[in-house]
């Protein structure tokens, strides 16, 4: 195109060929590349990645959960194993004999078991579960709702159970202490109204199958 004084001028609608590649205009391939990958990302490689990374292991019928020293517990089947390892688990890492934690979840329940050393009787250890619970921001509104009641596993170790309340739903907290000085603690949150009581004979037979050998816990 001849411009004024009889010069050439390029047409704005042609690009210039020192930004052209194969009739392309380079300066547009890094956005379209950049466009590309990102849905390439989203739609394939993402998926992929979530497809790979292992869900909560879920409770078998038999299963149980190693707490160290021969301590175990049932959850109940069909829940999800958020912590913990289960009897006869290969691990890198042996079960402490001293303390351990798990949890399990399921029907909108959530229970914390937690173990450690402990000289006292379950009311003791129950006062102190009581007296952390009240003191820590994740259980606010805390607030025991009768006395507590004697539980007893199906082996016979005698605890103490209570319920109790709080502005982020209701809930229930079990102790028990052991003849090598270790107590354990079990507390059970429901967020939900009724769920706690949906789940109430599931969670009684996980209090039952407390079991406390003595020893190294076998399948």
């Amino acid at each position: 195109m001849v411009g004024p004084g009889g010069g050439h001028r390029i047409s704005p609608s042609r690009v210039p060929v020192e930004y052209r590649w194969w009739g392309l205009d380079r300066r547009s391939l890094l956005p379209a590349a950049v466009v590309v990958c990102v849905g390439l990302l989203l739609s394939v490689v993402l998926p992929r990645i979530d497809d790979a990374v292992a869900v909560n292991e879920i409770v078998r019928p038999g299963d149980r959960l190693d707490l160290g020293g021969g301590l175990t517990i049932a959850p109940p089947a069909g829940w999800e194993v958020l912590a913990g390892i289960k009897v006869g688990e290969k691990t890198t890492l042996p079960v402490p004999e001293d303390a351990a934690d798990a949890s399990v979840a399921g029907g909108g329940v959530t229970a914390l078991i937690r173990v450690d050393t402990f000289d006292g009787t379950p009311e003791a250890l129950l006062d102190q579960v009581n007296h952390t619970q009240k003191r820590t921001s994740n259980q606010p509104g805390f607030t025991v709702t009768a006395p507590p009641v004697p539980v007893e596993t199906a082996e016979g170790n005698v605890g103490v159970l209570e319920r109790y309340t709080s502005t982020s739903g209701e809930g229930l907290l079990a102790a028990f202490t052991f003849h090598d000085g270790r107590g354990m603690s079990l507390s059970v949150a429901a967020t939900g109204d009724g769920q706690l009581a949906e789940q109430a004979g599931r969670i009684e037979r996980m209090i039952r199958s407390i079991r406390f050998t003595g020893k190294a816990a076998t399948p």
